[in-house]
């Protein structure tokens, strides 16, 4: 993608690239005919929900990095959303507005990595990684986040969102959360790369422009992690600096093509 020193996209190492930008939003069952919108797949946990990602053992890590699949989508007609009933519009405003970090999260700070959250709901976990540079799309994303009222999830760069604060508070007022994805983007295997200032300086910019101190982490590119590199230093350096979930995902959806790591197979 436009800005990735490496040429590799979301879905990781020998993933397909794209040329448009450096975003990726991730929304599925609702309608995907946004064009040039970028999606990915991750996890999402409420802060007053009952699951918290705390209490699920972090999926073994693969040792060697998975071949994404693609699979080609089609653009669906949109239907517009349903008017709700009084009491459901009384039930999503209450859960209007960012969520903060939740008191089973609290007290349990050892870092985990999760790949994965079981839940006996028939869900799909929505994160925006990284930023949108076409405000035309940025708009039209929006505005499936508002018309669905979509909890999201938004992994940022931070020397790429310095002028979107109010659109990001935006995006993620549905019980969603604004988390860290690094100052600069650098892969994690990058020679000489600083993790103190992509993992520490980004979280307190964050905690500045977004007025909470992020919890969570995506390494860009899913590296050490999708290129069975090593980890220690990453997980040492994260945990030092107030994070405590390194979140990664599954599928990719960029520009109506569906990359999926490390099998063609979403579930519930």
């Amino acid at each position: 993608m436009a800005g990735y020193p490496f040429g590799v996209s979301h879905a990781g190492p020998g993933a397909p690239r794209t040329g448009w930008g450096r975003a990726a939003v991730l929304v599925l069952g609702i309608p995907l005919g946004l064009v040039a919108l970028a999606f990915a797949f991750a996890l999402w946990v409420p802060s007053s929900g009952p699951t918290e990602a705390a209490t699920e053992e972090a999926t073994p890590v693969p040792s060697a990095t998975p071949q994404p699949t693609t699979v080609a989508i089609d653009q669906p007609t949109t239907e517009p959303p349903a008017t709700p009933t009084a009491s459901e519009s009384a039930s999503l405003s209450a859960t209007q507005g960012p969520s903060g970090r939740s008191e089973v999260n609290r007290a349990n700070p050892e870092l985990q990595v999760l790949w994965s959250l079981d839940t006996d709901d028939s869900v799909y976990f929505v994160t925006i990684d990284d930023n949108v540079n076409d405000r035309s799309v940025a708009e039209r994303g929006l505005q499936v986040i508002r018309d669905n009222r979509i909890p999201v999830t938004a992994f940022l760069t931070t020397n790429y969102v310095s002028k979107d604060t109010d659109y990001f508070n935006a995006v993620t007022s549905f019980g969603g959360s604004v988390q860290n994805h690094t100052v600069t983007h650098t892969f994690f295997n990058a020679p000489g790369v600083d993790l103190n200032f992509e993992l520490c300086t980004a979280q307190e910019r964050l905690a500045e422009q977004f007025g909470q101190t992020p919890w969570m982490m995506r390494p860009p590119g899913g590296i050490p992690y999708m290129s069975g590199g090593n980890t220690s230093a990453v997980e040492a350096t994260a945990k030092a600096c107030g994070i405590n979930r390194i979140l990664m995902w599954n599928v990719v959806a960029d520009s109506g093509v569906v990359s999926f790591n490390p099998s063609a197979r979403v579930t519930p």
